[in-house]
């Protein structure tokens, strides 16, 4: 995350709000200026009918008591209003005109007619039949499309461009050891994932689906997820249950109460590096129940505070799973602190999320372990941005508004997301080819990411199924986690392996490269050909070849058949008489004769098929 976004946004709504400001200060002095011109003119006229004075008494007059201009409307009218027009009503003096300016006080809509229509529009937009009516403006693809999900070109292109770099780093003698000679796997194996248990489950798995019946918290309530009807909620659910355990368990305990309650100490070295003020954290903060139940006070107190929603693109211009924003507020501007509550904020979530929601939300047989992956990856952003939504808008500390967030030990970057991410699993957790539905599985990446010149890989590790079931059972919270280590959940590193890459080519399955399984060898002409490297095209002239017409046997057809005569079987010469030389001659002619029927009766048939083709 760029440290310098939130104040580059805070600064821009300063500079909005001064120049409003200046445009109103402007406004008053010249219409003071345009006043003062008129009397000016009114008193330098001359008068011809006038004459001219001068008074005859040398000492000065005093003028009697209340003989000075009357009092304004607006004072007079001060002690009729309710505390002296100090209050809610007040009353100023605009030229010749008195204003009675009515001060709305926060969150009460003058209009009671509006008031009404904003509390019943909820009820409004109620309706039985969900499938036909959805409270949402979200756009879901017809084929339930995703858009952040890498298409093969895409990856295609990111492993030919790796492979240059690779070329580069060899050049730099980062490949002279023997371990890294070997050739790099830019990339996830297709059939290493299925025998690594990555997108299917161990044999002999029992459990299929969360048993998790923990209560959601009120903060992940269906009134902040705005747009999201009560189908698409329920499909929420799980994964509501499962952040919200990330928020509150005991396994978890340490990043949430280090990020609230820890020392902050002002770091120099990290504050020359950004050109700001930087704070800095060195010690975890131990368990104890006063920080747990002030942690768990603190978050009740948000549940009207932060909003989710869903959006194509929730961190333009750069591709985002989510991000966390600061909802811009007008009336009391950049104040940190409001009765002890955080700054009112949105969480936007991808669309891709929703519309993943969707699919599953009509299908009847889910595939229950891609279902596991995806409400494992949701709670996971959900407490990702929840990280932010407390380090950013949060009262607990006196960090103003659009600095840096807090660093980590000796982390030279700043992300509390990812630092929540890094102290609970180990790693940042990704789905493969970005796709946020988890079809193709997760993977773990190792934080911060190393360079093209540094010797060492980013190499990114499947998560198990067996790991993601873990943390779905009722079974695993509900343990004893008070002589636990902070890496409990950290994600075994036994899956796949891929250097850089976080993507998977299903056209080409390593097994079969190397194996003479080829349509060119065998010579075959199919709509689809299989090369010498395993990869599977389409037939460039597939479309441009006829049907084959399979070869056929013989089959009989009406035509073509010699008419027997009508009176050679019931008239025959009585004289006539053959011998059994004869009788051979006459069934070989006749044998001739059925020959060039059939004969006849091919070439017809191969004449029609023909005329159809």
């Amino acid at each position: 995350m760029d440290p310098f976004r939130y104040r580059k946004a805070y600064e821009a709504m300063i500079h909005a709000s001064q120049l409003l400001e200046d445009r109103l200060n402007n406004n008053s002095s010249l219409e003071s200026e345009e006043g003062q011109g008129k009397n000016q003119a009114v008193l330098e006229q001359e008068d011809p009918d006038s004459m001219e004075w001068t008074p005859t008494g040398t000492g000065t007059i005093t003028p009697p008591t209340g003989c000075g201009p009357p009092p304004t409307a607006a004072k007079s009218i001060r002690h009729l209003l309710p505390d002296a027009g100090e209050g809610e009503y007040r009353a100023e003096e605009r030229g010749d005109n008195t204003v009675l300016i009515h001060k709305l006080p926060e969150g009460i809509v003058m209009d009671e007619c509006i008031d009404k229509i904003v509390r019943d529009l909820s009820d409004v937009l109620t309706h039985p039949d969900s499938v036909t009516f959805i409270p949402s403006t979200i756009e879901v693809p017809k084929d339930f499309g995703l858009q952040l999900s890498i298409s093969i070109n895409h990856h295609l292109a990111q492993v030919a461009d790796r492979k240059v770099l690779e070329k580069y780093r060899r050049l730099l003698g980062h490949r002279k050891e023997v371990s890294k000679r070997k050739p790099v796997r830019l990339g996830f194996d297709p059939s290493e994932l299925i025998q690594n248990d990555a997108i299917k489950f161990p044999e002999g798995a029992s459990i299929q689906e969360s048993t998790l019946d923990n209560d959601i918290h009120p903060i992940f309530r269906p009134e902040n997820f705005h747009g999201c009807s009560d189908k698409i909620y329920n499909v929420l659910k799980p994964a509501l249950q499962l952040a919200t355990l990330l928020l509150f368990s005991r396994a978890t305990f340490t990043f949430w109460h280090t990020l609230v309650f820890g020392n902050r100490i002002p770091c120099d070295k990290t504050s020359k590096a950004y050109g700001q003020p930087c704070c800095r954290i060195r010690e975890d903060v131990a368990w104890s129940e006063e920080h747990a139940a002030d942690f768990k006070s603190f978050l009740d107190a948000q549940v009207d505070t932060v909003h989710f929603m869903f959006h194509r693109d929730p961190l333009p211009p750069d591709p985002a799973y989510a991000s966390m924003g600061l909802v811009a507020d007008y009336k009391n501007g950049i104040m940190r602190k409001l009765n002890g509550k955080c700054h009112t904020s949105r969480i936007c979530l991808h669309s891709d999320f929703y519309t993943t929601a969707k699919k599953l939300s009509v299908l009847q047989y889910p595939e229950p372990a891609m279902v596991l992956r995806f409400n494992l990856f949701l709670a996971v952003c959900l407490a990702h941005e929840m990280a932010h939504f407390i380090e950013v808008s949060g009262p607990h500390h006196e960090h103003p508004l659009g600095e840096p967030e807090v660093f980590f030990n000796d982390n030279m970057w700043t992300e509390s997301g990812i630092a929540f991410e890094l102290k609970v699993f180990g790693g940042r957790l990704h789905p493969i080819s970005s796709r946020v539905d988890c079809s193709q599985g997760l993977a773990i990446l190792s934080y911060p990411l190393r360079e093209v010149y540094d010797k060492e890989d980013n190499v990114l590790f499947t998560l198990p199924m067996d790991y993601i079931i873990k943390l779905q059972t009722k079974e695993t919270w509900a343990q004893d986690f008070s002589a636990a280590s902070p890496d409990i959940f950290h994600v075994p590193r036994t899956g796949c392996r891929s250097i850089e890459i976080n993507g998977i080519n299903l056209m080409v399955w390593e097994d079969e490269k190397d194996v003479d399984i080829s349509d060119d060898i065998d010579d075959l002409d199919t709509l689809f050909k299989r090369k010498d490297d395993g990869s599977i095209i389409k037939n460039p002239t597939s479309n441009n070849r006829k049907p084959q017409r399979h070869s056929e046997g013989r089959r009989w057809s009406p035509y073509g058949h010699k008419r027997k005569e009508a009176n050679t079987s019931t008239v025959q010469p009585a004289s006539k008489q053959s011998t059994p030389a004869e009788e051979e001659v006459d069934g070989a002619e006749k044998g001739n004769e059925s020959n060039e029927s059939e004969q006849g009766t091919a070439e017809e048939v191969s004449s029609s098929d023909d005329d159809m083709s």
